[in-house]
């Protein structure tokens, strides 16, 4: 009997591991992307880590599969049934949309990850190919750096060092598309071809933009600007400078050099770094919107000006360029700065904030911009001196 007793108890204890999978079972993916399909309506494709092996002494990598389906839990399965081992996307850390799909608009509801199978997760990081998905996803990677290392942390570093990409989860991003009041700023990629584009304010010579940097590198995407959105459909792109001034608005911003040109024609280059949050405040039609700042000189370190002077031009010149960029973003019914967000200050019960029309309201907004600079030294005199 005791014998018997001690068999169960075993058997008990084991049996949750009879159907247990060992890691090297999985195959995880790095990456998800989606485009429109040929013959299906999507192509989804996955960059997949494989793990170098000891004895072969190989490195690791990352190989790209794709599949054509109507939905992309069929795609999961499709490909499934088609590589060795069990694919996960627990670990996938980017959501790349292809431009063209993207400006259909309609993705959120292929993408929803409520519906609980496959588990894509609501902080899964978004970005928008220029070209193809698979060859965007393919060009982050190269033989000294195959684990895409870089892509999980570029962009978040980039949008808090130099403020010239957009950083944003897919969660946020269908937040956005489902409450109706603002909407997204994503990141922008592509593989790098040396082509100038415009963006939709269009005044810069060289637009710093995924795709478009005049760059020469191992990897051959690059992330730069941003895609902007009207809901769930891309309407246009903002290069590098012009997304910064929407996150001087959002208080996404830490800190990016900034390009004026100087009354006789020369650049300015001045870094940037945030003093304060925003103030942001809205009254009927009419919003004023200021921004606090600190500036350093970076080339040329001095200026024949004073502190005054170079204050005021620098000032000036950012209330311009925010009035230009908000001027563009309106033209593409696009709130990527978020004044709806303050709109509900103005209701005192659910149903009236319900039944508002937040993008009548936006289309009709005037905006006054302040910004307020404070400088770190003498503009006459070199810093170090």
């Amino acid at each position: 009997m005791r014998r018997i007793v001690i068999a169960l108890c075993c058997l008990l204890l084991t049996a949750g591991c009879m159907h247990s999978k060992h890691l090297d079972e999985y195959a995880y993916a790095v990456d998800i992307g989606v485009e429109r399909g040929t013959t299906m309506p999507y192509l989804v494709t996955l960059l997949v880590s494989v793990p170098g092996t000891g004895d072969e002494q190989t490195t690791a990598k990352n190989v790209a599969i794709s599949a054509e389906a109507r939905t992309f839990s069929e795609a999961i399965e499709t490909l499934n049934a088609a590589y060795p081992s069990r694919l996960s996307i627990s670990r996938a850390s980017l959501l790349l949309l292809s431009e063209s799909l993207a400006r259909e608009g309609g993705q959120s509801a292929f993408l929803d990850f409520s519906f609980g199978k496959p588990d894509l997760w609501p902080n899964l990081r978004l970005a928008v190919a220029s070209g193809s998905v698979k060859e965007t996803l393919e060009g982050w990677t190269s033989e000294t750096d195959p684990s895409l290392r870089k892509i999980k942390t570029s962009v978040g570093e980039l949008t808090a060092r130099s403020g010239l990409s957009a950083d944003i989860g897919y969660g946020a991003y269908l937040e956005c598309v489902r409450e109706g009041r603002i909407d997204a700023l994503v990141a922008y990629a592509g593989e790098n071809d040396w082509s100038l584009k415009a963006d939709l304010v269009g005044d810069d010579a060289y637009p710093y933009l995924g795709g478009s940097l005049l760059v020469s590198s191992s990897l051959k995407t690059t992330t730069a600007g941003s895609a902007v959105f009207d809901g769930d459909r891309m309407v246009g792109v903002l290069d590098g400078q012009h997304t910064m001034a929407v996150l001087l608005v959002t208080d996404a911003f830490v800190s990016g050099e900034l390009l004026f040109t100087m009354p006789d024609g020369q650049p300015l280059c001045v870094r940037l770094h945030r003093a304060r949050a925003p103030r942001i405040v809205l009254n009927g039609a009419h919003a004023t919107a200021d921004v606090y700042l600190e500036a350093d000189l970076v080339s040329p370190q001095t200026v024949d000006m004073t502190s005054d002077e170079l204050t005021a031009f620098l000032s000036s010149h950012l209330e311009q360029l925010l009035s230009r960029v908000f001027a563009a973003l309106q033209r593409v019914n696009s709130d990527a700065m978020g004044f709806g967000r303050f709109a509900a200050m103005r209701f005192t019960s659910a149903e009236a904030w319900e039944s508002f029309d937040a993008k009548a309201a936006y289309r009709a907004l005037t905006v006054d911009f302040t910004a307020h600079v404070r400088l770190s030294h003498n503009p006459r005199r070199p810093v170090l001196e």
